[in-house]
């Protein structure tokens, strides 16, 4: 595959130099921005299986059951 030269402006530059990861390229940011799932390379729906919308119910969900169980938690201590 060949190779090709774009420009940027600074503050292009300064973004993508923001969105990168250590030992990541330039040309590995760029993929990762503009993969088709808006969501892809972003911390816990990096993984995720299945679509967005499935990963973030099931995270939504998640986080209730939590606090669920903290509230629950908190009403049986003693005052």
């Amino acid at each position: 595959m060949g190779t090709t030269s774009i420009r940027v402006s600074e503050d292009c530059k300064r973004r993508l130099d923001l969105a990168k990861r250590e030992s990541e390229s330039y040309e590995d940011v760029i993929r990762r921005l503009t993969e088709r799932e808006k969501w892809a390379g972003f911390g816990v729906l990096d993984d995720a299986e299945g679509d967005t919308r499935t990963a973030m119910t099931r995270i939504r969900e998640s986080m209730r059951e939590g606090t669920t169980a903290d509230i629950e938690a908190t009403d049986d201590r003693p005052r």
